[in-house]
């Protein structure tokens, strides 16, 4: 049975899908057909299918244009200017069967992702990986803190089951009991928590290893989300991640990004990877890299950020939980009202 991968993208970012794609495919050891559901992205095709082309990959766009269609008619409005963010939960309208693994652009991939595409999903129709937030972002849609609370960056999707299940449908009536206006990490990430909250699988941290997963050591990363190690991870699973990842993903926000000023200074070899990938192939990209090194090299805020959450990463983490606590506030007292 084919494997199939999944991105959404546009033009605005096609150099990221491009080194997404091909650190993926520059792992990949089976075969896989590559989708990618496409707005506006014009002549910018040809980059992503000079990649396919190498690896002897077949590609296929699918036009956003249809579920952009089927949105609007449910009377769901964009989400930061468009539909992308909402595409991914409608692949089974294109592949009927088998493994479709999303993976959003802003990635980096490190292995071979034939186990996690195979992984044991138990029946149910999605499998992700947990998300570091603060267990207070549960409240906003209803759950206990204790509930788990899924990252939607990396999805793996069994086509069958997304059939047999309806999830398209099932999304877009989510969609309708969500105040867009009051979610705190993306409007898709909020909806698929509601919507599949029951149908999802746990799938290991190495598929998704965000800044905060890579940083920090484990007993840190509970402190930052507020969690313990029953709705997060392991302390051995959080170590044996590290060792090998699979998907390094640049989430959070432009400041843990390594093509923006502000995030440059983060990042250690995940950046140089990025850096030296994009170089092979936008040499004379929009990205400075040569400039975007000698932030990560030279920065003050580095050199500070390293000093304070390297020295004291206990006190470091739990700051930046209350902080995160507190910057719901305002939304937690919302949704209480509305209630």
């Amino acid at each position: 049975m084919t494997d199939h991968i999944l991105y959404a993208t546009d033009k605005n970012y096609c150099e990221l899908c491009a080194v997404s794609l091909y650190s993926l495919l520059s792992h990949l050891k089976g075969e896989a057909v590559i989708h990618i559901i496409e707005s506006n992205l014009e002549e910018r095709k040809a980059d992503l299918q000079k990649i396919a082309d190498e690896f002897d990959s077949k590609i296929e766009f699918i036009p956003i244009d249809d579920i952009s269609r089927r949105l609007v008619e449910a009377g769901i409005p964009p989400y930061r200017g468009g539909y992308s963010p909402y595409a991914r939960f409608f692949i089974s309208d294109y592949v009927s069967e088998g493994r479709v693994l999303y993976l959003d652009c802003d990635t980096l991939i490190r292995n071979d992702l034939s186990p996690v595409i195979h992984f044991d999903l138990k029946g149910n129709p999605i499998g992700a990986v947990i998300d570091q937030s603060t267990s207070y972002v549960n409240i906003l849609i209803g759950h206990g803190k204790t509930d788990k609370y899924f990252n939607s960056g990396i999805l793996l999707f069994d086509a069958g089951e997304c059939r047999k299940q309806n999830v398209p449908e099932k999304f877009l009536q989510a969609v309708k009991t969500i105040d867009l206006s009051n979610t705190f990490l993306g409007a898709d990430q909020e909806i698929m928590n509601v919507a599949y909250f029951d149908q999802i699988t746990t799938l290991p941290v190495s598929a998704n290893m965000m800044f905060t997963y890579r940083f920090f050591r484990p007993e840190d990363i509970c402190k930052v989300s507020l969690k313990t190690p029953d709705n997060l991870y392991t302390k051995e699973e959080f170590n044996k991640a590290n060792l090998s990842p699979s998907v390094i993903h640049f989430a959070g926000g432009g400041k843990y990004q390594p093509w923006r000023e502000e995030g440059a200074y983060y990042m250690d070899e995940d950046a140089d990877e990025w850096f030296a990938l994009c170089e092979k192939l936008y040499p004379d990209g929009k990205y400075d890299l040569n400039k975007l090194r000698s932030i990560k090299e030279n920065s003050s805020k580095r050199k500070r950020f390293k000093a304070t959450a390297g020295r004291f990463p206990g006190i470091y983490c739990f700051l930046k939980g209350q902080y995160r606590k507190f910057k719901l506030i305002p939304k937690m007292i919302r949704t209480r009202r509305a209630k």
